[in-house]
């Protein structure tokens, strides 16, 4: 007897998805519930049964948005067996392809980064994720260190906290100026250039 799916898993991704499409319609201070319900086919009721608020329907979906990216950095770090520079450009690569279909998302995720600007959920959530985004990228250059694939005088945090921050400009200034950055090759050219910053001098 095979296993019955997920409904609640489905449901949840159901309505995560109407709300992306209501807020992208409406903003997130003038999207009401009753807005996200109708968009889901539900009733309000059973919107509320799956989340008790706007609030935790926004945490579920910064869970969506940056899961993947978290996740991937976590493969490519076990992935003991390949070179670190290899790694390093795949997880360029990847991000990029994670940030293209979300093109005419992005100017919701800034809303996001706005919302996080004061205390609350939206704040943790995101302080929460980039932490731990830095802390896996850090983890990934210091193996690069001791395995001697990367410079020895790097040092691992401060080097993560710039990669991010130089990717996360770039994103911020192609959702700006779409039609002034051609995205995909500067992208790969910048993850480049940054890549030679951290070879070794002899490294090829």
């Amino acid at each position: 007897m095979s296993p019955r799916p997920d409904v609640s898993a489905e449901r949840k991704a159901q309505i995560l998805d109407a709300a992306l499409r209501v807020f992208a319609r409406k903003g997130f201070h003038k999207a009401r519930m009753d807005d996200i319900a109708q968009e889901a086919g539900l009733s309000k009721g059973l919107l509320y049964w799956y989340f008790r608020s706007k609030d935790a329907l926004i945490e579920a979906l910064l869970t969506v948005l940056f899961e993947p990216d978290l996740r991937d950095l976590e493969r490519l770090l076990a992935d003991t067996a390949r070179p670190i520079p290899e790694r390093l450009r795949e997880l360029a690569r990847n991000a990029l392809s994670t940030l293209l279909p979300y093109r005419d998302l992005m100017p919701i995720v800034y809303e996001f980064y706005a919302l996080a600007t004061r205390p609350g959920p939206v704040q943790k959530a995101i302080q929460a994720y980039y932490r731990r985004y830095r802390q896996l990228l850090a983890q990934l250059l210091r193996q690069g260190i001791q395995r001697g694939e990367l410079r020895a005088d790097l040092d691992p945090e401060l080097t993560a906290l710039g990669i991010l921050a130089q990717f996360e400009g770039l994103a911020l200034l192609w959702i700006i100026g779409p039609e002034e950055l051609d995205i995909e090759h500067q992208w790969e050219a910048i993850a480049e250039h940054t890549l030679r910053t951290l070879l070794p001098p002899t490294a090829p």
